[in-house]
């Protein structure tokens, strides 16, 4: 076994160290089938939207915006799909990983008696996050729509704060919760 100097288990030859690590995931709760079906819905309501929005869109849109949320950057319209592309392509990668919680890096130890604990709050936090950052990737497309017609000048001044407010307040309290006995 190699620990570092805090205590934190380390990797040798691409082989995690904690070999006794249950194989196994948790069950959906009726909690887990909602935020499921809550990414499912703003994915596919994304999609909707950019499919019927796009025959609307002039030549030239927004494809990019500065850290005070007003567009700095144009391109064509088929630009658009980039964000609806990006947001499919991380629904998949987000779902695919919840079905290994065991190669996962956790704050504790994993023993058998704590591992489905551990299991589910970390594919709880990934399907909270995973909807925050399908709703993100919504309302920059909502805001791009909305600045090549016109109707507003970005994604606003609070955007960044209230994004990252809405990452990090879901994984502060996954952290507090996890390394509760």
């Amino acid at each position: 076994m190699i620990i570092d100097k805090f205590g934190i288990s380390i990797f040798s030859k691409g082989r995690s160290i904690e070999p006794d690590r249950p194989l196994t995931r948790p069950e959906y709760e009726p909690f887990d089938w909602l935020l499921e079906v809550l990414a499912l819905l703003t994915l596919f309501s994304f999609l909707g939207y950019v499919i019927y929005i796009y025959q609307r869109l002039p030549d030239i849109i927004p494809t990019h915006f500065n850290a005070a949320g007003l567009a700095d950057d144009y391109g064509r319209k088929n630009n658009i799909w980039m964000l609806p592309g990006i947001a499919v392509l991380l629904y998949f990668m987000l779902t695919l990983v919840n079905f290994i919680p065991h190669k996962f890096n956790y704050p504790t130890k994993i023993t058998p008696q704590n591992a489905m604990r551990q299991y589910t709050l970390a594919t709880r936090l990934i399907r909270i996050l995973k909807i925050i950052l399908l709703v993100m990737f919504f309302y920059i497309g909502y805001a791009t729509v909305s600045v090549s017609h016109g109707n507003s000048s970005g994604l606003g001044f609070w955007f960044i704060p209230v994004f990252l407010g809405f990452v990090f307040i879901p994984m502060i309290i996954y952290f507090i919760r996890s390394v509760k006995k």
